[in-house]
């Protein structure tokens, strides 16, 4: 019985992810539709290698790469910029992506583009890793919810044609594009811009499963398919600019508010045992010790 129950969840997750497979591909299809449809603006053809980080051997896998990019980007955020491009493929078929890099200004001293769009692409597939396990929890427990953080490699790339392969090469990150209304549920610290029970279970499932070493937050996408966020780990290191350590953690630990999601994941409250005047006055404590370290931050 117990085999059995195992095949029948083992088939279960198949069938999740097939069909978070076949949605992210019908997005794509959509879009492609859209954009033919309409006139093309000025691109140029890159051509480069793609490399592409492997959770489960810890190393990066490499391929050509050959893209059609938009000259201008169409979206500028605060730290970077991103630009319409389509991959292209040796059958003639192609597939709309969105690369990515770092604004000049948002850049410190001493840092380097290249590390930090790599560091950033090995966030996004590690977040990639636990929303599986995730995935598989809800499976197991008759639940409904699935989630996806959309592939993300990194392109270095250089104008077809020229003669020096290595020379003038730029590093991006690339993403499948993604249309629909983009929405953002969280920050790296600690703020929640949209109610979601899935997202904010997600973030508390990674930092359970972790042992606390970890918690995966900056949850934002379209529906259930996320891109761009930040883990923070307890010594500081890895996953880029916006690892805020230790503190990141407390941060969002302190906003997070146990959901009915959590109690059917068997994930465990924080709070477990409180009394309500103890809840309450934990819950002033900690509002009061944000504010003061953004009043910090502030000066």
């Amino acid at each position: 019985a117990r085999r059995l129950q195992a095949e029948e969840n083992a088939r279960a997750d198949e069938e999740d992810a097939r069909r978070a497979t076949l949605e992210i591909v019908g997005h794509a299809a959509a879009a492609r539709e859209a954009r033919d449809q309409t006139p093309n603006a000025t691109s140029d053809v890159l051509v480069g290698t793609k490399l592409t980080y492997s959770c489960g051997d810890d190393k990066w896998n490499e391929e050509p790469v050959r893209l059609r990019v938009e000259e201008e980007p169409f979206q500028e955020g605060g730290m970077r910029l991103a630009y319409r491009a389509r991959e292209l493929f040796a059958d003639g078929s192609s597939s709309d992506v969105v690369l990515k890099c770092f604004r000049e200004d948002a850049l410190e001293e001493g840092e380097i583009e290249a590390e930090l769009i790599e560091a950033e692409a090995q966030t996004q597939m590690v977040a990639e890793d636990y929303a599986q396990q995730f995935n598989k929890l809800c499976a197991s427990k008759g639940l409904r919810h699935c989630l996806a953080f959309v592939p993300v490699s990194v392109v270095r790339l250089r104008p077809e044609g020229d003669a020096d392969p290595g020379a003038g090469e730029e590093t991006y990150s690339i993403e499948p594009h993604l249309p629909g209304e983009y929405v953002k549920y969280s920050d790296n610290d600690g703020h929640t811009d949209v109610e979601s029970d899935t997202a904010m279970a997600f973030s508390y499932f990674t930092h359970h499963v972790s042992g606390g070493a970890l918690v995966i937050t900056d949850i934002q996408g379209v529906g259930t398919f996320y891109t761009d966020p930040q883990i923070h780990t307890l010594d500081g290191r890895g996953f880029g600019a916006g690892n805020l350590g230790e503190r990141g953690i407390r941060r969002f630990l302190q906003s997070h508010r146990h959901s009915l999601l959590c109690e059917q994941l068997g994930l465990p409250s924080q709070d477990a045992g409180l009394t309500d005047a103890e809840l309450a006055a934990k819950i002033a404590a900690d509002e009061e010790r944000m504010a003061q370290e953004e009043a910090e931050e502030e000066e």
